[in-house]
Order: structure tokens, then sequence, then C-alpha cells
């Protein structure tokens, strides 16, 4: 006849090398992926793109003018800053992208060098070499937010001229547009697991 007290050591005999086990693994209860953060990115960056593209198609207009659309980017820095404070929130605990999944991210969608720029839009070569380890996206997030505000100085700076055409693939292919996308395979690479090189692994 098995005693309880059999039972009970059968039972300890059976977990305890379970739990030893289970106490030998390195325990990550926070998941890199930010689903807030890739929402809000995707969000921005359809915000910014339809912005531009209206303010080019407003140019010389009073429609186009800084004055009459200032309230997007005060709208917009504030988003960031939500962002950026999610990701400080990821690097306090430990739960980082790698800064190797990042630096491909921004790489991978950089365009190639480009003639002199009308618009002083973060540079992405620039922004890799800003990247410092275990920095959870703030520093590429903060740039996001930089570029903004360049755009905002920009879009002041023209007065009733509003934004060129000629502006359009230095804010949205390059610069700006770049640290938008180089932040959104960030956040996909972290969701499938892929690196931001296509293959697996990468975090």
């Amino acid at each position: 006849m098995t005693t309880p007290w059999l039972r009970g050591a059968a039972r300890a005999a059976l977990v305890a090398p379970l739990l030893g086990a289970l106490l030998a693994c390195t325990v990550h209860l926070v998941s890199d992926y930010d689903e807030q953060i890739d929402a809000g990115l995707s969000e921005l960056n359809t915000d910014v793109t339809a912005f531009v593209n209206k303010m080019i198609a407003s140019a010389g207009q009073p429609a186009g003018t800084y004055d009459a659309n200032k309230d997007f980017y005060t709208t917009a820095s504030a988003k960031m800053d939500t962002l950026i404070v999610r990701a400080q929130a990821h690097k306090a605990l430990d739960s980082c992208p790698s800064t190797e999944l990042v630096k491909q991210a921004l790489a991978k969608v950089a365009p190639p060098a480009a003639s002199h720029s009308p618009i002083p839009l973060p540079d992405v070569s620039q922004a890799l070499a800003q990247v410092p380890k275990d920095d959870c996206s703030v520093v590429l997030l903060q740039l996001i937010k930089q570029g903004l505000g360049q755009l905002e100085t920009f879009h002041r700076a023209q007065g009733a001229l509003g934004i060129p055409k000629e502006a359009h693939d230095p804010i949205l292919v390059g610069g700006l547009g770049s640290l938008l996308h180089g932040a959104i395979v960030v956040e996909i690479a972290l969701k499938t697991g892929q690196s931001a090189a296509g293959g697996p692994g990468g975090t």
C-alpha cells in the first residue's frame, strides 16, 4: 500500500528535475516586441506620408503654409514622446531588440547617397553610428522625433511657399522616411522572429 508520504515523495522526485531545469534557464518575462510601438509607428508613417503629400499639393497656397498646419507637428511630436517612453520602459526592463537588429534595419532602408538635400533632415548613415549598445530603439525613435522637428523648422522657414515637390524624396524616401521605415522593420522583425536582413533570429 502506498502511503501519502510515499506518493508525495514520488511527486517531488518527478518535479525536482523539472524545477531545476526551469531555474537553470534565463526567464524572459517581457516580450521584446511592443504592439503599441509597432502600431504607433505605422500610424505615424501613414500620417507623415499623407501630410507631406497634402502639403506638396497645397504648396504656394494658404492651405499649405506652416501656420495653417502647425497642429500636425504638435500632435506628431506628442505621439513620438509616448513611443519613446515605451522604448525607455523596455530598456529599464532589459527587454531590448539587439543593437545589431536596429542597425540592420536602418542599413536595409537607407537610400543611396544623394545630392544636397533642400531639407536638413537626419542622415541615415549618421544615425547608424549613433545607436549605442542595448538601447532598445530609444535613439532611433528620438531621431524620428528630431526629423519631425527639422521638417517643422523647414516648413516654417518656407513661409507662403510651403513644402515644394522637390522635397518629396528627401523627406519620405531618405531622412525622416528612412528612419520611420527602419523602426517599423525592427518591430516586424521582433514580431516574426526574423532578422532585419530576412533570416531567422537577429534578436
